[in-house]
């Protein structure tokens, strides 16, 4: 039996922000995300946890016309264990309508996609890449850890 429990959080507290920033900061640079980006109203966090560890989040935004996964994100010691297919077959069961319109947002670096296997296997598909579009806030607003005197990640939009 896996370990790992998925929870969906109505209010996270000051603990589990600080889990989930420590997870964010080794996955994508220090200040990418903030307590703020957690306290955000419109924005639903799921949570994974390994006993009272959080081990990895799932964020997403519900509005009128779609519904928008904003992140997944997995403590590096915990990837390739399958807790991003946790979130997502959670996400699909629980939470949106096939019938809905989803979009989902990928990181592109080194030519590679980590979560394109995922959002594949969960019926999502290349629509487009984006570009660099976190260029003028790479290493500025936030330490990228793939910055290497220049922004080096796009991102490629996913849809149902």
């Amino acid at each position: 039996m896996n370990p790992i429990r998925i929870e969906e959080k109505k209010l996270i507290n000051d603990i589990e922000i600080s889990q989930c920033l420590h997870i964010s900061n080794n996955l994508f640079g220090i200040h990418y995300h903030s307590k703020n980006y957690f306290l955000e109203k419109n924005l639903i966090i799921v949570i994974a946890l390994n006993e009272d560890e959080i081990v990895g989040f799932f964020t997403y935004i519900i509005s009128k016309n779609k519904t928008v996964i904003d992140c997944i994100a997995v403590d590096n010691k915990w990837q390739r264990k399958k807790i991003g297919t946790l979130f997502l077959e959670y996400f699909f069961k629980n939470i949106v309508n096939p019938k809905d319109k989803l979009v989902a947002y990928a990181w592109k670096v080194d030519n590679q996609i980590p979560a394109n296997n995922l959002n594949l296997k969960f019926g999502l598909k290349k629509v487009e890449n984006l570009g660099k579009i976190w260029k003028e806030e790479c290493n500025k607003s936030f330490q990228c850890i793939q910055f290497k005197n220049t922004c080096q990640c796009e991102c490629v939009l996913y849809s149902n």
